[in-house]
């Protein structure tokens, strides 16, 4: 199956949840999760792609050159951070349910986090990360913080943004 096909599949999948309009593939804080409904479950296991990415995070009057803009409200500080490429893992998904070996995000630090993008076909670039992001209000013991995220690319199924732990120091 071309990697056109193979993303629209994946990103059509339906989860077993039984919520309405949730997918089969996500991500977030405790890795790669697949649970596609039983009658559109794949025969075999699917290859799909990991990109990872650090997520250097500065105030913004303290950070130089053409950074990327980050806020939670008109009064929050704002913060200026920097894309760095982490790995790229190969990964299998499904027949069964599960999550992926390998796939959990990286833990922040204080003012690194972590963007993880899953997707098929091309390698995901720098430049097709979102220009900016939106830090959590508050953090929660499950999933450690992490937020979905959109990314635009061709064949990106999912994403997730674990933030930096402490962004008060940076």
């Amino acid at each position: 199956m071309d990697t056109g096909k193979l993303a629209r599949y994946l990103a059509g999948l339906k989860s077993t949840s039984g919520s309405y309009g949730s997918k089969a593939l996500t991500i977030d804080g405790d890795g790669l999760n697949f649970r596609p409904e039983q009658t559109e479950r794949p025969c075999g296991a699917v290859e799909v792609r990991l990109s990872r990415f650090w997520v250097d995070m500065t105030r913004k009057s303290d950070a130089a050159g053409p950074p990327r803009t980050s806020s939670t409200s008109p009064t929050a500080p704002t913060y200026e951070f920097r894309y760095t490429l982490m790995d790229r893992p190969s990964l299998s998904v499904g027949p069964q349910d599960g999550i992926a070996e390998g796939s959990v995000p990286p833990d922040s630090t204080g003012c690194r986090g972590s963007l993880s993008v899953v997707h098929v076909g091309h390698d995901i670039t720098i430049d097709e990360l979102p220009d900016d992001l939106q830090m959590p209000t508050s953090f929660t013991a499950a999933g450690r913080g992490a937020m979905d995220v959109k990314v635009e690319a061709e064949g990106s199924l999912a994403a997730t943004f674990v933030p930096p732990s402490g962004t008060s120091f940076c």
